[in-house]
Protein backbone atom coordinates (compact mmCIF):
# COMPACT_ATOMS: atom_id res chain seq x y z
CA UNK A 1 0.00 0.00 0.00
CA UNK A 2 2.85 2.16 0.51
CA UNK A 3 4.38 1.69 -2.61
CA UNK A 4 1.02 2.31 -4.51
CA UNK A 5 -0.32 5.63 -3.15
CA UNK A 6 2.85 7.83 -4.10
CA UNK A 7 2.53 5.98 -7.70
CA UNK A 8 -1.11 7.05 -7.45
CA UNK A 9 -0.08 10.52 -6.76
CA UNK A 10 2.34 10.81 -9.19
CA UNK A 11 -0.49 9.77 -11.67
CA UNK A 12 -2.76 12.56 -10.56
CA UNK A 13 0.19 15.43 -10.88
CA UNK A 14 0.52 14.34 -13.90
CA UNK A 15 -3.35 14.50 -15.47
CA UNK A 16 -3.30 18.09 -13.97
CA UNK A 17 -0.50 19.74 -15.39
CA UNK A 18 -2.01 18.65 -18.77
CA UNK A 19 -3.65 20.96 -20.39
CA UNK A 20 -7.73 20.27 -20.87
CA UNK A 21 -8.69 19.48 -24.09
CA UNK A 22 -12.52 17.83 -25.22
CA UNK A 23 -13.23 16.25 -28.60
CA UNK A 24 -16.35 17.95 -29.70
CA UNK A 25 -19.13 15.83 -30.99
CA UNK A 26 -21.23 18.72 -32.16
CA UNK A 27 -22.38 18.45 -36.02
CA UNK A 28 -20.17 21.61 -38.26
CA UNK A 29 -21.83 24.51 -38.47
CA UNK A 30 -24.42 25.14 -41.45
CA UNK A 31 -22.37 27.01 -44.87
CA UNK A 32 -23.19 30.31 -45.20
CA UNK A 33 -26.14 30.79 -47.19
CA UNK A 34 -26.04 32.85 -50.06
CA UNK A 35 -27.26 36.83 -50.69
CA UNK A 36 -30.13 37.66 -50.90
CA UNK A 37 -31.63 39.17 -54.35
CA UNK A 38 -33.84 42.36 -53.58
CA UNK A 39 -36.89 39.63 -54.78
CA UNK A 40 -36.11 37.80 -51.80
CA UNK A 41 -35.16 40.28 -48.96
CA UNK A 42 -38.65 40.59 -48.32
CA UNK A 43 -41.13 38.08 -49.79
CA UNK A 44 -44.17 39.43 -47.90
CA UNK A 45 -44.44 42.66 -49.60
CA UNK A 46 -44.76 40.90 -53.19
CA UNK A 47 -47.41 38.39 -51.68
CA UNK A 48 -49.12 41.44 -49.74
CA UNK A 49 -49.22 43.42 -52.99
CA UNK A 50 -50.62 40.44 -54.83
CA UNK A 51 -53.25 39.93 -52.41
CA UNK A 52 -53.97 43.44 -52.16
CA UNK A 53 -54.12 43.55 -56.51
CA UNK A 54 -56.40 40.29 -56.34
CA UNK A 55 -58.74 41.80 -53.95
CA UNK A 56 -59.82 44.15 -55.89
CA UNK A 57 -60.28 42.16 -59.02
CA UNK A 58 -63.71 40.78 -60.24
CA UNK A 59 -64.49 37.23 -59.22
CA UNK A 60 -64.31 35.46 -62.52
CA UNK A 61 -60.30 37.55 -63.16
CA UNK A 62 -59.35 36.00 -60.52
CA UNK A 63 -58.72 32.43 -61.82
CA UNK A 64 -55.75 34.27 -63.34
CA UNK A 65 -53.79 35.43 -60.49
CA UNK A 66 -55.14 33.19 -57.49
CA UNK A 67 -52.32 30.32 -58.49
CA UNK A 68 -49.59 32.76 -58.06
CA UNK A 69 -49.90 32.58 -54.04
CA UNK A 70 -48.08 29.67 -54.97
CA UNK A 71 -45.58 30.75 -56.62
CA UNK A 72 -41.70 31.57 -56.01
CA UNK A 73 -41.58 35.49 -55.55
CA UNK A 74 -39.44 36.11 -58.55
CA UNK A 75 -42.71 35.01 -60.52
CA UNK A 76 -44.62 37.46 -58.28
CA UNK A 77 -42.74 40.31 -59.47
CA UNK A 78 -42.38 40.00 -62.34
CA UNK A 79 -46.01 39.69 -62.65
CA UNK A 80 -47.01 42.68 -60.77
CA UNK A 81 -43.93 44.36 -63.49
CA UNK A 82 -45.53 43.07 -66.26
CA UNK A 83 -49.05 43.82 -65.17
CA UNK A 84 -47.68 47.55 -65.27
CA UNK A 85 -46.82 47.53 -68.40
CA UNK A 86 -49.31 46.00 -70.19
CA UNK A 87 -50.73 49.05 -68.81
CA UNK A 88 -49.05 51.70 -69.60
CA UNK A 89 -47.89 50.87 -73.03
CA UNK A 90 -51.69 50.86 -74.31
CA UNK A 91 -52.27 54.13 -72.26
CA UNK A 92 -49.42 56.07 -73.85
CA UNK A 93 -49.92 54.60 -77.11
CA UNK A 94 -53.78 54.90 -77.29
CA UNK A 95 -53.18 58.47 -76.04
CA UNK A 96 -50.54 59.55 -78.75
CA UNK A 97 -53.06 57.61 -81.88
CA UNK A 98 -55.97 59.70 -80.73
CA UNK A 99 -53.73 62.87 -80.31
CA UNK A 100 -52.23 62.22 -83.64
CA UNK A 101 -54.88 60.85 -85.67
CA UNK A 102 -58.08 62.02 -86.87
CA UNK A 103 -60.69 59.80 -84.96
CA UNK A 104 -61.26 58.75 -81.92
CA UNK A 105 -64.25 57.03 -80.26
CA UNK A 106 -67.11 58.64 -78.29
CA UNK A 107 -67.16 56.99 -74.75
CA UNK A 108 -68.46 59.84 -72.75
CA UNK A 109 -71.08 58.56 -70.30
CA UNK A 110 -74.71 60.64 -71.01
CA UNK A 111 -76.53 58.24 -68.38
CA UNK A 112 -74.51 59.82 -65.36
CA UNK A 113 -73.78 56.46 -64.00
CA UNK A 114 -69.85 56.07 -62.66
CA UNK A 115 -68.01 54.47 -65.61
CA UNK A 116 -64.17 53.46 -66.72
CA UNK A 117 -64.37 56.66 -68.62
CA UNK A 118 -65.39 58.87 -65.70
CA UNK A 119 -62.56 57.43 -63.71
CA UNK A 120 -59.89 58.30 -66.18
CA UNK A 121 -61.34 61.92 -66.44
CA UNK A 122 -61.27 62.57 -62.91
CA UNK A 123 -58.19 60.88 -62.53
CA UNK A 124 -55.88 62.07 -65.55
CA UNK A 125 -57.18 65.38 -65.02
CA UNK A 126 -55.97 66.23 -61.94
CA UNK A 127 -52.66 64.83 -63.39
CA UNK A 128 -53.08 66.74 -66.42
CA UNK A 129 -54.05 70.20 -64.27
CA UNK A 130 -51.19 69.42 -62.05
CA UNK A 131 -48.69 69.63 -65.33
CA UNK A 132 -50.50 72.61 -66.03
CA UNK A 133 -51.54 71.32 -69.51
CA UNK A 134 -55.22 71.63 -68.46
CA UNK A 135 -57.35 73.92 -66.62
CA UNK A 136 -60.27 73.61 -64.28
CA UNK A 137 -62.87 74.53 -67.01
CA UNK A 138 -61.77 71.45 -68.96
CA UNK A 139 -61.81 69.36 -66.80
CA UNK A 140 -65.15 69.95 -65.93
CA UNK A 141 -66.33 70.15 -69.10
CA UNK A 142 -65.49 66.97 -69.15
CA UNK A 143 -66.31 64.97 -66.10
CA UNK A 144 -70.06 66.54 -66.35
CA UNK A 145 -70.44 65.66 -70.10
CA UNK A 146 -70.52 68.88 -71.66
CA UNK A 147 -68.42 68.36 -74.79
CA UNK A 148 -69.39 68.67 -78.06
CA UNK A 149 -67.89 67.88 -81.43
CA UNK A 150 -66.86 71.73 -81.78
CA UNK A 151 -65.65 71.92 -78.01
CA UNK A 152 -62.96 69.05 -78.72
CA UNK A 153 -61.73 71.01 -81.80
CA UNK A 154 -61.58 74.60 -80.56
CA UNK A 155 -60.24 74.22 -76.90
CA UNK A 156 -57.07 71.66 -77.30
CA UNK A 157 -57.51 70.92 -73.18
CA UNK A 158 -60.92 69.29 -73.12
CA UNK A 159 -59.55 66.73 -76.21
CA UNK A 160 -56.71 66.49 -73.81
CA UNK A 161 -58.67 65.06 -71.14
CA UNK A 162 -60.85 62.64 -73.61
CA UNK A 163 -57.90 61.47 -74.76
CA UNK A 164 -57.07 60.31 -71.71
CA UNK A 165 -60.41 59.23 -70.43
CA UNK A 166 -60.86 57.29 -73.21
CA UNK A 167 -57.53 55.46 -74.01
CA UNK A 168 -57.77 54.80 -69.74
CA UNK A 169 -61.39 53.04 -70.31
CA UNK A 170 -60.03 50.83 -73.16
CA UNK A 171 -56.83 49.92 -71.07
CA UNK A 172 -59.54 48.76 -68.66
CA UNK A 173 -61.70 46.93 -71.34
CA UNK A 174 -58.42 44.87 -71.65
CA UNK A 175 -58.01 43.69 -68.26
CA UNK A 176 -59.03 40.31 -68.99
CA UNK A 177 -56.05 40.03 -71.99
CA UNK A 178 -53.80 42.09 -70.13
CA UNK A 179 -54.12 38.94 -67.22
CA UNK A 180 -53.74 36.36 -69.25
CA UNK A 181 -50.70 37.41 -71.17
CA UNK A 182 -49.07 39.12 -67.79
CA UNK A 183 -49.47 35.37 -66.33
CA UNK A 184 -48.36 33.49 -69.72
CA UNK A 185 -45.14 35.92 -69.94
CA UNK A 186 -43.91 35.50 -66.22
CA UNK A 187 -41.92 32.78 -65.89
CA UNK A 188 -40.02 33.95 -69.73
CA UNK A 189 -39.80 37.12 -67.79
CA UNK A 190 -38.75 35.97 -64.36
CA UNK A 191 -35.54 33.90 -65.98
CA UNK A 192 -34.66 36.19 -68.82
CA UNK A 193 -35.17 39.66 -67.79
CA UNK A 194 -36.21 39.81 -63.77
CA UNK A 195 -33.12 37.12 -62.50
CA UNK A 196 -30.71 38.69 -64.49
CA UNK A 197 -31.28 42.20 -63.31
CA UNK A 198 -31.68 41.37 -59.86
CA UNK A 199 -28.11 39.81 -59.93
CA UNK A 200 -26.54 42.34 -62.16
CA UNK A 201 -28.03 45.17 -59.04
CA UNK A 202 -26.75 42.63 -56.54
CA UNK A 203 -22.93 42.76 -57.91
CA UNK A 204 -23.03 46.24 -57.86
CA UNK A 205 -24.21 47.17 -54.47
CA UNK A 206 -21.45 44.97 -53.05
CA UNK A 207 -19.06 46.92 -55.66
CA UNK A 208 -20.03 50.33 -54.40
Amino acid sequence: MSSRGPNVLRYLRRVRGKPHTTRAFSTPPPPPSPPKTPSQSNPNGSHSRLRRFNDRLPRFLRAYTTPLFGAPVTHITSFLILHEITAILPLFGLVGAFHYGAWMPDLTSKTGESNAFDEGAARFGRWLKKKGWVDEADVDTVTEHGTTGETRIERSGVRLVLEFATAYAITKALMPARLAASVWATPWFARAVFTPTANLARRLFRRG
